[in-house]
């Protein structure tokens, strides 16, 4: 009796001519692709932004030979000073806002502790001590928007000949670079995903007019408008593919939650993160929650929403074209 009632309602029985499974399942696939391709893109732009942003803002100055005296240059602030002291002293007339800091002889051995052994983080001399002389290293931070000196190393090697300045820019332009490709790359996989959605639309539309091809001519020829058989084939393909296009979401959000709890730890605050980390050395559920950017969730928001829109505006494309072509 239901099912007669449902022919009923449906005039068109579009519910047999485009079953629920075939459109509803291949649009929740449709649907798990696009979310996971959002993700991907807005990761990789976030990642590449935090980490271009760090290099391109870093300087490091290594001082051969630290505790020789520093050249006499006629300036007092270099008289009576190492090479080490005088480079760190000459690093004042950076921008505003610049952090200076020297690594001490502990940080320089935890450094190399991976290719010298345990015995340079020591600072002892001993088996595994180096058994080269050690430069200074100094690590500058520099506020944002801002470039050193061009010609810092020049004016460092005034006062200690062989200083090295290493200055990150060229890193950054690559992440720029890499950041931009990936982007790219998930652009056309999303327009790939809407085309792929667009072709399965197209293809069950033309199969369900295929199969009520009697009855849409018999209704047209008694003055059904194309609005309304366009209408009525679009609401079906619309609901489907908002139902398909909220399952496959859903679905994509359990890998996608896994993939943020991995790499929390390269976007998120060290301080935060070494206090939400838990014992088995993952972040825990509220600090990842926390961390989810507005901008992607409401892109996985739209993306039903935006599947719905495809299907319908195709399957009114299609019908409409098939009408016209009727004798």
């Amino acid at each position: 009796m239901s099912r007669h009632s449902s022919r009923r309602r449906d005039g068109l029985s579009l519910a047999e001519a485009m079953p629920d499974r075939g459109l509803f399942a291949l649009v929740a696939m449709v649907g798990f692709l696009a979310a996971l391709t959002l993700a991907g893109a807005y990761g990789a732009r976030a990642l590449s932004a935090r980490w271009a942003g760090g290099a391109a803002q870093l300087v490091i100055i290594q001082v051969p030979q630290p505790d020789q005296p520093a050249q006499n240059t006629g300036q007092g602030q270099a008289v009576g000073q190492n090479r080490a002291d005088a480079v760190q002293g000459a690093l004042g007339s950076l921008p505003a806002g610049s952090i200076v800091h020297r690594l001490s002889t502990q940080e320089l051995g935890s450094l190399l502790q991976p290719w010298l052994g345990s015995g340079a983080s020591s600072g002892q001399p001993g088996v595994n001590s180096p058994a080269i002389p050690m430069p200074a290293v100094i690590r500058v931070e520099l506020p944002d928007d801002s470039a050193p000196p061009a010609t810092l190393e020049q004016d460092l090697s005034t006062l200690a000949p062989g200083v090295i300045v290493e200055h990150n820019s060229l890193w950054s332009t690559r992440l720029n670079a890499l950041a931009n490709s990936l982007l790219a790359c998930a652009g056309l996989a999303l327009l790939t995903v809407c085309g792929v959605a667009t072709l399965i639309t197209g293809l069950t539309t033309r199969a369900g007019l295929a199969s009520r091809r009697d009855v849409i001519t018999t209704l047209h020829g008694l003055g059904a408008s194309d609005s309304y058989i366009a209408g009525r084939f679009a609401r079906r393909t619309a609901s489907l593919a908002f139902g398909g296009g909220l399952v496959g979401t859903v679905l994509a959000c359990l890998p996608l939650f896994a993939l943020l709890q991995i790499t929390a730890p390269f976007t998120t605050d060290a301080q935060m993160t070494s206090l939400s980390t838990a014992q088995d050395g993952l972040i825990d559920h509220g600090t990842i929650l926390d961390t989810i950017p507005a901008d992607l969730l409401i892109g996985l928001v739209c993306l039903p929403i935006a599947a719905a829109l495809i299907c319908w505006l195709t399957t009114q494309l299609s019908v409409r074209l098939w009408l016209r072509r009727l004798p």
